[in-house]
């Protein structure tokens, strides 16, 4: 049985699930109705790493399926609903015990670590429970609960056991079942603000440069649809504000650039006094045109000496 510390490279973008107990176990046998891609099809099928990569690659510039999910109170949710903003998608499965929390322990650094550059307002978050009908809402509650997640712009999703298998396909997601739990890719799926698959970031420990460059592309590049009410001023300074952050591996956030703010500033300053000169001179060229124009008027004869 594989482990997921057999090779560092290889636990970045997949992993296993090695001790799952009895809920994880049950739920390889029940729960395996979503895409799976395998080396075989016997009993110890595994996950052909190189095939699920490739189909996730495939998946880049397709639109979210409008499917409805559930929350982790049961109310039902639209994934078309999250339009409007970046998305950050995430699949786990609540009966893995190693795999899943470290990933989404280390997704919730991450996301801690953009919120200065971003700020929950920016971008949403979703994990996805693909073992289903094991995570209902109530297990998905409990662990969002257990790894004390409680950002406002996350949610933890469980779809219809008979939709799994579209919307994992439709996202590029790969899994098989084991006698332990489930081999599966690990990483996180970026949605743009239209519903369009923009990019997959794969690792089982992602840092919060990972996710902070495509979704600063995507909020740079790709105007929002909820920004047509926005002022074009507000709009340039959050742009600015975007820019003016730098990545910092020594606490993993983000912070502001103050040698670019600086810069910035000093360039505005310049351009801005040169604006203000060249205004007040083309102004003052237009007055001393006019008062010569008076001048020669005044000085010019009305008629021929006597």
């Amino acid at each position: 049985m594989r482990r997921c510390d057999d090779s560092r490279r290889r636990c970045r973008r997949i992993a296993l699930a090695g001790l799952a107990l009895v809920l994880g176990a049950a739920g390889g046998a029940a729960g395996a109705t979503g895409f799976a891609v395998a080396d075989d099809a016997g009993p110890a099928a595994r996950l052909n790493e190189a095939e699920a990569v490739r189909l996730g690659q495939e998946a880049i510039g397709r639109t979210l399926p409008d499917l409805v999910l559930l929350d982790r109170e049961g109310r039902p949710v639209r994934l078309a609903g999250y339009r409007g903003k970046p998305l950050l998608v995430s699949f786990i499965y609540t009966g893995c015990f190693q795999v899943c929390p470290t990933q989404t322990r280390a997704l919730h650094e991450a996301v801690r670590g953009l919120e200065r550059m971003l700020g929950p307002h920016q971008f949403n978050v979703v994990s996805i429970g693909f073992n289903q009908p094991f995570d209902d809402p109530g297990a998905m509650r409990s662990f969002a609960r257990q790894h004390r997640i409680d950002e406002p712009n996350w949610e933890f999703l469980s779809p219809p056991r008979d939709a799994v298998g579209r919307l994992t396909r439709e996202l590029g997601f790969s899994y098989v079942a084991t006698p332990a739990g489930f081999d599966h890719v690990l990483g996180v799926t970026v949605v743009d603000a239209a519903g369009r698959i923009h990019a997959q970031v794969y690792g089982d420990r992602l840092r919060a440069d990972q996710l902070g460059r495509p979704l600063r592309q995507l909020l740079l590049d790709a105007p929002r649809a909820d920004s047509a009410a926005a002022s074009t001023f507000a709009a340039v300074v959050e742009r600015v504000r975007i820019l003016c952050t730098v990545y910092d591996p020594d606490t993993g956030e983000y912070r502001y650039d103050w040698k670019l703010i600086f810069e910035l500033i000093g360039g505005a300053l310049f351009f801005g006094s040169v604006g203000i000169y060249l205004l007040l001179d083309a102004v003052g060229r237009r007055r001393r045109r006019r008062a010569a124009g008076v001048s020669c008027a005044a000085s010019s004869p009305s008629g021929n000496a006597a």
